[in-house]
């Protein structure tokens, strides 16, 4: 599950998780370890996020299990180390490609003046994660959350109208789950 903050990511995967069973990983249970260490943003978080989350996929695809997982992309993020999304997912497809699983992606977007409104969200302000709106404004101007990343077995979901419930549902028949 990929696309822009705010966009639904954990909520879908979540339900996706509580419909087929799969495990659940999301993107900030790396980063949030990572960061009560070293600042967001320093080359020693990027370089460590980084390696933890390409480890445990490694690990994932060895163990040949099934696991629902999110990840903010941007097709125009470079990290600090020069490591880019497009880079990331690529790399991912590749180590579950290689254990001999099929890694499937979805792109969930949703219209900005609604993740404008969902950053704020009262769910997010439990968390660690981006609860600005004039931050979420600053990022979608910088980045691309909407170019679908460059890899195979992709689905794109507007998700601005529609219950996580839903796009689960929509994801479990998309691909066969």
């Amino acid at each position: 599950m990929y696309g822009a903050y705010a966009v639904g990511k954990f909520t879908v995967a979540k339900e996706l998780h509580e419909q087929t069973g799969f495990k659940f990983f999301h993107n900030h249970h790396t980063v949030d370890l990572v960061t009560e260490l070293f600042p967001r943003g320093t080359v020693s978080s990027d370089r460590l996020i980084s390696k933890l989350r390409f480890d445990i996929f490694q690990e994932i695809a060895e163990a040949k299990i099934d696991v629902v997982t999110t990840h903010a992309f941007s097709a125009t993020f470079v990290s600090i180390t020069g490591s880019t999304d497009i880079g990331f997912v690529k790399r991912i497809q590749s180590i579950i490609e290689k254990g001999g699983g099929r890694a499937y992606f979805v792109h969930l977007t949703a219209q900005q003046t609604e993740l404008i409104k969902r950053v704020s969200s009262k769910p997010r302000m439990k968390t660690k994660k981006l609860k600005d709106p004039k931050l979420m404004k600053k990022a979608l101007k910088k980045h691309d959350f909407y170019t679908p990343a460059p890899v195979r077995y992709n689905l794109e979901i507007d998700n601005t109208k529609l219950s996580p419930k839903k796009v689960a549902e929509m994801i479990k028949k998309h691909f066969d789950l």
